[in-house]
């Protein structure tokens, strides 16, 4: 079992440090395509989960990835491998809702070659990827309930994603401390998430592990 990064004590978990990048990360090859394409960050409005009423109706852009200059500053030039393999899953499961292909392995091979990335580096993104999309209704329900006062389909897609790729975690990942995982959604989602989407993400997040029969701070295993 992958050892995870340590958690410190706070209300929202400080970023664990992880191992050296792997040598794919070094190249012009990233999890984002050839053009480090990243999904766009999106401007909604801010979808707390303290809000009483639900905000206006907008007319929302047309969500597609857009590019990202990655230049001596990436902050993902110190990503431990797990995170990276996180980043990966939420990369593929952003691009399978804005068009879901009929075969999830032809997609998923069509994926890693396109990014000549090394299967083998990548394991835990297609374990999650696999868990997330055969438990998807589930997952979603659980979102509908615990985002109250929120119309699920007015939830932003990389929102969307960052929690179906986190509650996955919670539910079925008993190796992983909830904290940890809470801690890195919150820490994807700063890298390709609206900033203000971090108390909606982290509020969602609570609540379902409130739900939950386990320790916060260990692993159930």
């Amino acid at each position: 079992m992958e050892e995870e990064d340590p958690v410190t004590e706070g209300s929202v978990p400080t970023s664990p440090e992880g191992d050296e990048p792997k040598s794919v990360w070094e190249t012009s090859h990233s999890p984002w395509g050839s053009k480090d394409a990243a999904p766009e960050k999106e401007d909604a409005n801010e979808p707390s989960v303290e809000e009483t009423e639900e905000p206006e109706e907008i007319e929302e852009p047309e969500e597609t990835p857009v590019l990202i200059d990655r230049g001596p500053n990436d902050v993902t030039a110190d990503w431990s491998p797990r995170r990276r393999n996180r980043s990966v899953a939420l990369q593929f499961l952003y691009g399978w809702e804005l068009n879901r292909p009929d075969d999830l392995c032809d997609a998923l091979d069509g994926f890693f070659a396109e990014r000549e990335l090394n299967r083998d580096d990548f394991t835990y993104a297609e374990e999650l990827i696999h868990g997330a999309t055969e438990k998807m209704e589930k997952i979603d329900d659980l979102v509908r309930e615990k985002a109250e006062n929120w119309d699920f389909d007015r939830i932003a897609k990389i929102d969307l994603t960052l929690l179906r790729l986190g509650i996955h975690e919670l539910l079925h990942r008993p190796d992983v401390p909830p904290v940890v995982v809470i801690n890195e959604i919150i820490d994807l989602g700063k890298a390709f998430s609206e900033e203000k989407s971090k108390r909606f993400l982290n509020g969602i997040l609570d609540r379902v592990l409130a739900s939950l029969d386990r320790p916060a701070r260990e692993s159930s295993l």
